[in-house]
């Protein structure tokens, strides 16, 4: 064998040599780069989205605290509407000062005793009866404001009866009386029970 062919030899096996360094380089060292850098790319992907996604809840959030205000205001009306005791001196008060407001007499107001309401088992109703006197657009005022949202307490109106004196002269102030039954609703504190009435 000539020097020549030795020489063609190891020129092969060096060749041969690079391009298994080469195979082995790209299996055991590039490979797996490559394969990180794109599971770093997809992880970056993904913060990227979560981020946007805190960001547009971070903005929505900043707008809800701009109404937490208004929101305070409203849960603070719903608790007067549906008191956590019966709320009844105050409820009275406040049928006397909407009678006065529209020139109704307010009086035969009697409560009877609490009982659960049906659809829902931590709310009370209070039967509550009375009698309105006025003329027809008096007491139409009185069921307006008893119903509108000038109510601050959570009442349903469950029957009326509508007599006028026959003696009297048509359209004359006071002459026509309004029976009245409603509910009113109660909210007591989980677990204390039937809410205790008190008139005064």
């Amino acid at each position: 064998m000539g020097a020549r062919q030795v020489n063609q030899l190891w020129m092969l096996a060096g060749v041969a040599a690079v391009a298994l360094l080469g195979v082995m380089t790209w299996f055991f060292a590039v490979s797996p780069q490559r394969t990180d850098a794109a599971a770093l790319q997809a992880q970056t992907e993904v913060a990227r989205d979560q981020a946007n996604t805190l960001r547009a809840r971070t903005v929505k959030l900043t707008a809800e605290k701009a109404n937490l205000p208004t929101l305070k205001q409203d849960l603070a009306d719903r608790q007067a509407a549906l008191p956590a005791n019966s709320g009844v001196p105050a409820f009275l008060r406040q049928l006397q000062a909407t009678g006065t407001s529209v020139g109704v007499d307010i009086s035969g107001i009697t409560v009877g005793d609490p009982a659960p309401e049906e659809s829902s088992s931590a709310v009370w109703e209070l039967p509550i009866q009375l009698t309105a006197q006025g003329s027809v657009a008096q007491l139409d005022g009185f069921l307006k404001q008893l119903q509108g949202a000038g109510q601050k307490r959570a009442v349903l109106i469950e029957g009326a009866n509508l007599t006028t004196e026959s003696d009297a002269a048509p359209g004359a102030v006071g002459n026509t009386s309004l029976n009245l039954t409603v509910k009113a609703f109660v909210a007591p504190p989980v677990g204390t029970g039937t809410p205790s009435i008190t008139t005064n």
